[in-house]
């Protein structure tokens, strides 16, 4: 398939005509996924354009994933480490899998196999560059939507859906693994599961713009310049050759910034004395308590905790207890749900090729490690990597019992002699 380096789309953050699907679309090859087709290329417009957006779906994804697969089949074991014929391996497979689905409601698979079925390829296909055939039970996928030209495009191709397979070019044949979220009244894709926040993206979008835009004016705020004393033409264009110099190459940096000239009303007696009056459409407040407010949004339709977020907005600091607790919930009501999701889906690829189903797992972790207080300390601290010494007294000890001796009251002076 051709690369396409360049999005020629647009609007940024404007999803007012790709924010459904019409399944009464005029569309005659493929079933379009939004009004105008291009609803995942905004989307992934959005999770390069939202910084919080973005961050929240990289921690999303990256808990999911976890350390990684793990199983002990040893058939299993190979296919982790060599799913195809690249350097990549099946966790890194799974990263992309993960990190479309979160971000587009959709992921695909391809599977190329031999007539024989005597091996079994798997490579991610970007969930962006596919749509569903309104023809046959196909996968059509092409690098640019954009610059679609129809079913006759060169840089169309056709794969059929699992568990249908079709003889290619290459004398192998090919299949497309679709997995979709669920969305009522969704029936060909899937909808990602933070859209009804939308709203809440596009405004931490623009607050970010508008902060730009302050940032590059250098927070010259729009307003009216008086400057009395000014008696004559040539007095005034000096002037405004001095605040030109201030307005950067295309005269846009200055804030908006209207001047107003003033002549004496005598000789060496000024109407009034120089002063500035800033227009004021908004109050910045405002603008701040809306970023701040839409960030919270952006967190909470995402489903996602605070503290597992690289989010700059939280006061209260580090605070290991809550992080631990908040990891655990969302290990229970979201991670471990998602995972078992993606491997039930998997495991219909491996009982089709007759290959062990229900023997691949991933590898949790917490984001920081909680002691237990029953293990040894010299138990603890080769479990942390450092130097341990079983037949040191005080590494015999319990973590529990060592930290009793760290919160024993010391006892009072004895102030007799």
């Amino acid at each position: 398939m051709k690369a396409f380096s360049t999005y020629n789309y647009t609007p940024l953050l404007n999803l007012s005509k790709s924010d459904f699907i019409d399944l009464k679309s005029h569309y005659d090859i493929f079933i379009p996924f939004g009004d105008d087709n291009l609803l995942p290329t905004q989307l992934n417009q959005l999770a390069r354009d939202v910084p919080v957006h973005r961050a929240i779906l990289n921690s999303k994804s990256a808990y999911v994933i976890g350390r990684g697969l793990t199983t002990q089949n040893k058939i299993l074991r190979q296919l982790i480490d060599s799913p195809n014929n690249t350097y990549q391996t099946l966790d890194t497979l799974f990263r992309y899998v993960v990190h479309d689905y979160l971000n587009i409601g959709n992921a695909y698979i391809e599977i190329i196999t031999n007539p024989g079925k005597t091996f079994t390829y798997l490579y991610h296909i970007d969930a962006s560059k596919c749509r569903l055939s309104a023809i046959e039970n196909d996968v059509l996928i092409h690098p640019s939507w954009v610059d679609f030209k129809g079913k006759n495009d060169e840089n169309l191709i056709s794969l059929p859906l699992f568990p249908g397979f079709r003889k290619c070019a290459d004398g192998l044949l090919h299949s497309v693994y679709h997995i979709k979220d669920y969305e009522p009244e969704f029936y060909y894709y899937g909808l990602c599961s933070y859209f009804p926040g939308m709203r809440s993206i596009i405004i931490s979008g623009l607050t970010n713009l508008w902060n730009q835009n302050r940032l590059e004016n250098g927070f010259t705020a729009p307003g009216l310049l008086i400057i009395p004393g000014i008696n004559d033409e040539a007095d005034a264009a000096s002037l405004d050759e001095e605040f030109n110099k201030f307005k950067g190459v295309d005269g846009e940096k200055s804030g908006d910034i209207i001047i107003q000239y003033l002549a004496d009303l005598s000789p060496g007696q000024t109407s009034q004395q120089a002063k500035f009056i800033e227009f004021k459409k908004n109050e910045e407040a405002n603008w701040t308590e809306l970023h701040t407010q839409s960030e919270l949004s952006i967190i909470t339709i995402h489903n996602w905790f605070r503290s597992l977020t690289p989010y700059s907005g939280e006061k209260t600091g580090f605070d290991a207890n809550r992080i631990i607790n908040e990891y655990e919930i969302a290990l229970n009501t979201i991670i471990s749900p998602l995972q078992s999701f993606f491997l039930r889906h998997f495991d219909q690829i491996l009982k089709y090729f007759k290959l062990p189903a229900g023997q691949l797992s991933f590898i949790n972790e917490p984001p920081i490690q909680r002691i237990n207080p029953l293990k040894f300390v010299w138990e603890a601290r080769r479990d942390a990597g450092l130097e341990y010494d079983p037949a040191d007294p005080i590494q015999k000890m319990l973590v529990m019992q060592l930290k009793n001796t760290f919160s024993t009251t010391p006892s009072e002076p004895n102030n007799t002699t």
